[in-house]
């Protein structure tokens, strides 16, 4: 019985942006309750940021690269 390979996906910016603003919540340590602060949004935003990241505004992203102290390159990292 042949196995049927699944396609996968190519990554969205939005997709690369979101996961390096979670890995970077991690390495520093941030907390959601913080980074919905960071943000300014409630925990439901942040759930579904997770669930459709590309709901992320660009304005959004500026705060973190702020607020976070990263440049948009650390963002973009695959």
């Amino acid at each position: 019985m042949a196995t049927v390979k699944k396609k996968t996906q190519p990554l969205s910016i939005a997709v690369i942006v979101w996961s390096n603003i979670t890995r970077q919540q991690y390495l520093q340590r941030i907390n959601d309750d913080k980074l919905c602060q960071i943000l300014g949004i409630t925990s439901r935003t942040l759930y579904n940021y997770r669930q459709d990241p590309s709901a992320l505004t660009m304005k959004q992203v500026q705060i973190v690269l702020e607020k976070m102290n990263l440049s948009m390159e650390e963002l973009l990292l695959i």
